[in-house]
């Protein structure tokens, strides 16, 4: 297996969230994402700079060239690494328009994630 080249940060205790995380996982087969389960690791958190609340309210991906994204330009890095996933992600960086529309729709599920799966918002 190689080095992972990019780390997400996802909320392993969402059952909406893990719909998408566990069926991405299966497509890794290369090992080019490294998960992080935000509830079972929280001091990962702090290695990257990130806090609870933030990492609750947005995802975050530490992407190949060692930025940090979020919102849909995270999942973009994370769908680069992905078989079938590349071309769509390829397929929104060069429609702008299309991740303003994506990450707007991102929000509003963001925010509504935890009260739609009985967890309280992060304080």
């Amino acid at each position: 297996m190689t080095t992972p080249k990019v780390t997400c940060f996802h909320d392993g205790e969402c059952p909406l969230c893990n719909l998408e995380i566990n069926g991405m996982k299966k497509l890794d087969k290369a090992g080019n994402i490294q998960w992080v389960d935000i509830t079972k690791e929280p001091e990962a958190l702090a290695a990257a700079g990130i806090t609870y609340k933030q990492a609750m309210d947005r995802i975050h991906v530490i992407d190949a060239g060692q930025q940090m994204q979020t919102g849909v330009r995270g999942f973009i890095a994370v769908w680069k690494q992905l078989p079938y996933y590349r071309r769509i992600a390829g397929l929104v960086e060069r429609l702008p328009f299309l991740i303003a529309i994506m990450d707007a729709g991102y929000r509003v599920f963001a925010y509504y994630r935890l009260p739609l799966t009985g967890k309280k918002r992060a304080q």
